[in-house]
């Protein structure tokens, strides 16, 4: 991963928020996905992807080579969903899913309607690509050749997304928590529910020992525009750290999601911060030495989150309505009157040195020497943590491994594509050719202040080859797909999971979740390569990363935060995010996943 598109590049971490600009790589043997609103992407190796804009209702993906199998949950209304790859712009017009594969040297790109249907632009004609259709187009600029066949058998990568899509679609936590948020599908295998008086369900984490606190196992990032973000360690550490609230029930953690009916609304950490010159400093207790130490403590059930990023006070609202449930609103004003439940908690509070804190590092909970005399004067601030960061900030320690990390070739990074949606200002320094069709669409949601992040996550799993309706993505294939043969049947909306052929329904064969199946994806679905073999030798040098799990971008250091709310979903991913997680469209920028 590459945040923000410049600099270096360092291994992705799961959980992590990925947001405009930021540049993902998936190497040799490896897959990764990434949520973000009602998309989700699969990413197949040797895949270069970015997003270039993640503004209100729009998701435009930049992919100047290779294959990504994604899915769109559902189409509401004024939602674009678009791909740019070097010769073509794809627009999604029905909810479904999709595959598509860029040749090595950009000159040929596949599409592929595993369900649903969209739009092609090359040379400035529009072509429409049906259900369980493969659309083939060779050339750059003006001259794009144009076939269709019918869509091929599934690879490995097509079944591992399947899987990937039936376990979110199968989503116990979706019960209770609005599906626009992502990772909840991780919920189900790390905890469970139950019902809290007068605060409604509530998740438990599994397997957290006695002295675990939320935000404790993790580190701090700067990611634009939200500035300091939280990323958690646990294998469910997106949904519960960027959305919702927690509470200390029965001698247990547990965390409380926004109300359902809500449009999921992404934050950076839903924490109040201790210190950072507000109450930490020489001499408090926290064992850090001269300088002392940074702290934070969850924010619980109908707690108020204010900003340390810019934002307006209709954002403030928004991000607290949408999370938890505030019976006086006058709170949302009052930076410093509010009596938080677990502010001088020594159970609560965890603390970092700034060193630490600042460069990303690894929480050491129990490297703090926090008492209950420690906290007794702390403050809660009024200034986030209150530290700048540095170059190290944007992509923590853990990206930071030592090891040799492969990076795409030069030529790769550096790629334009066809665009007929304009970017977003964030992604200003990627090389971006407008379409040159009277049918572009112009600039729509692009101010910076909606920005979602986007999720990423890594795993096996499978998913169909059949078609579903215009709206949801619930149906079957059309008849013949994925025999090669061309079909022009008519579409169905909403069929059940009985209609999916036998290897896209949930199945005993499905790779467990969190896992990788690295089964080398299947180069005949790969678009047409005229270039020679390619110079360029993929690092095998042994890796230390699982490809990124859910993550929502990374630090645009020039745009500022969300200065209202963004468009509700009726299920979210955040910032989409990233989601990344991470993220979803609704929540004021951050959402994306997995």
């Amino acid at each position: 991963m590459q945040p923000g598109g410049q600099g270096d590049w360092g291994n992705a971490v799961r959980n992590r928020p990925i947001t405009v600009g930021d540049k993902i790589w998936v190497d040799k043997d490896s897959r990764a996905e990434l949520q973000a609103g009602q998309a989700t992407f699969h990413l197949g190796n040797m895949t270069a992807l970015s997003f270039l804009n993640l503004d209100g209702p729009v998701t435009q993906v930049r992919l100047p080579e290779g294959s990504v199998n994604f899915r769109v949950r559902e189409m509401r209304e004024g939602d674009v969903y678009e791909i740019d790859t070097p010769n073509v712009a794809f627009t999604i017009k029905e909810a479904g899913a999709y595959r598509i594969d860029v040749a090595e040297n950009g000159d040929g790109t596949r599409i592929t309607a595993i369900r649903g249907q969209g739009e092609v632009t090359a040379a400035g004609q529009i072509y429409t690509v049906h259900p369980g259709e493969r659309a083939e187009f060779v050339g750059t600029d003006a001259s794009v050749q144009y076939t269709a066949h019918g869509a091929p058998p599934p690879d490995g990568l097509d079944r591992w997304a399947n899987d990937r899509d039936l376990r979110e679609d199968n989503s116990t936590s979706a019960r209770y928590v609005n599906r626009d948020v992502p990772g909840i599908a991780d919920l189900d295998d790390h905890g469970t529910w139950s019902e809290q008086p007068d605060v409604g369900p509530v998740w438990y984490p599994n397997d957290v020992g006695p002295d675990w606190a939320p935000y404790s196992d993790g580190a701090w990032n700067y990611v634009g525009p939200w500035g300091w973000s939280w990323v958690g360690y646990e294998p469910w550490g997106f949904a519960p750290y960027h959305y919702g609230r927690w509470g200390f029930y029965g001698a247990r953690w547990g965390w409380i999601p926004g109300p359902i009916y809500a449009s999921p609304f992404y934050g950076p950490a839903y924490v109040g911060f201790l210190g950072g010159g507000f109450g930490f400093g020489v001499g408090l207790g926290f064992g850090f030495g001269f300088g002392g130490g940074i702290g934070w403590f969850p924010l619980g059930f109908g707690e108020p989150f204010h900003p340390w990023y810019h934002a307006g006070f209709g954002y403030v609202h928004n991000i607290n309505v949408n999370n938890t449930v505030i019976r006086n609103t006058n709170t949302l004003n009052a930076h410093n009157n509010f009596n938080y439940a677990y502010a001088h908690n020594e159970h609560a509070v965890t603390a970092a040195s700034r060193n630490s804190f600042v460069n990303g590092e690894r929480v050491n909970r129990g490297a703090a020497n926090i008492s209950a005399a420690s906290l007794k004067n702390a403050q809660v601030s009024s200034n986030g943590a209150g530290v700048s960061p540095t170059r190290a900030s944007y992509s923590g320690a853990a990206a930071r491994t030592g090891r040799s990390v492969a990076t795409p070739p030069s030529s790769v990074q550096n790629r334009s594509v066809m665009a007929r949606t304009t970017p977003s200002a964030v992604a200003g320094h990627e090389s971006v050719r407008a379409t040159n069709t009277s049918a572009v669409a112009g600039n729509r949601g692009n101010s910076a202040a909606n920005t979602r992040a986007a999720g990423t996550s890594s795993g096996n799993s499978s998913r169909t080859w059949a078609a579903q309706g215009n709206v949801t993505d619930r149906g079957k294939a059309p008849q013949g797909a994925g025999t090669g043969t061309r079909s022009n049947s008519v579409q169905t909306a909403r069929v059940n999971q009985g209609d999916r052929p036998d290897w896209a329904r949930s199945s005993a064969n499905s790779g467990a979740a969190g896992t990788r199946n690295n089964s080398a994806t299947n180069y005949s679905n790969r678009a047409p390569n005229t270039s020679p073999n390619r110079s360029y030798t993929p690092s095998t040098a042994n890796r230390g990363y699982t490809p990124p799990q859910r993550t929502y971008s990374a630090p645009s250091r020039t745009y500022s935060a969300p200065s209202h709310a963004p468009s509700a979903p009726s299920h979210s991913s955040g910032g989409s995010a990233p989601r990344s997680s991470g993220g979803g469209a609704s929540h004021g920028g951050g959402g994306g996943h997995h």
